[in-house]
């Protein structure tokens, strides 16, 4: 039951485009060469999707960090180890890329409906996985880790087909294909860990 009510709860942010924190000034400089200028529009919602990029790669973190104490199995634990590089390597891309177009990476507003529901739940995750070890430590993380990483590939083709910038529109197609072989990897794992219990 716990499994799918997180599951659910998931979802929305990452699928809608939510009014999230943002600055003034979030259109690019202009056009540099052959790039195409982001309208203000889209500079806010791109700079929105960078700024939940950058906070789900922080709480990836968080929870791979508590791996080596708290999870049983060995393949949790080495994929936990392996996210947490992978994840630091991905956020490094993240800010350099929303440098180099102007797009504000930002702390998430906890005054918006968006920026609330996903610090909240991202709050109760950690208490939660804070509370468990051993196998029941294992199956929430990995439950946790693939419906993020499902909700953050429908997230990333929004603002894939929302980018004008040619630099942009790739990061975010080789980032699905990133997330999408994650995403392989961690349902397998799930479905070791399960095996044929609930």
């Amino acid at each position: 039951m716990l499994r799918k009510r997180l599951a659910f709860l998931y979802v929305p942010l990452l699928l809608t485009g939510g009014t999230l924190a943002t600055s003034p000034g979030l259109a690019l400089a202009g056009p540099q060469d052959s790039k195409m200028a982001e309208t203000p529009e889209t500079a806010a919602k791109l700079s929105e999707a960078f700024s939940v990029l950058h906070t789900v790669n922080q709480y990836a973190n968080t929870l791979g960090k508590m791996a080596p104490e708290r999870a049983k199995s060995d393949l949790v634990k080495n994929y936990a180890s392996a996210m947490l590089t992978a994840n630091a390597n991905a956020d490094e891309k993240i800010m350099r890329i929303a440098k180099q177009n102007g797009l504000n990476v930002a702390p998430l507003d906890p005054k918006t409906e968006d920026g609330k529901s996903l610090l909240d739940r991202i709050n109760a995750e950690t208490t939660m996985l804070n509370s468990l070890e051993g196998d029941a430590w294992d199956k929430e993380y990995m439950v946790l880790v693939t419906n993020t990483q499902q909700s953050v590939i429908r997230m990333l083709k929004t603002h894939e087909a929302l980018a004008k910038d040619k630099e942009v529109k790739q990061f975010f197609g080789e980032l699905i294909t990133v997330v999408q072989n994650r995403l392989n990897t961690s349902q397998d794992i799930m479905a070791k860990v399960y095996g044929d219990k609930v």
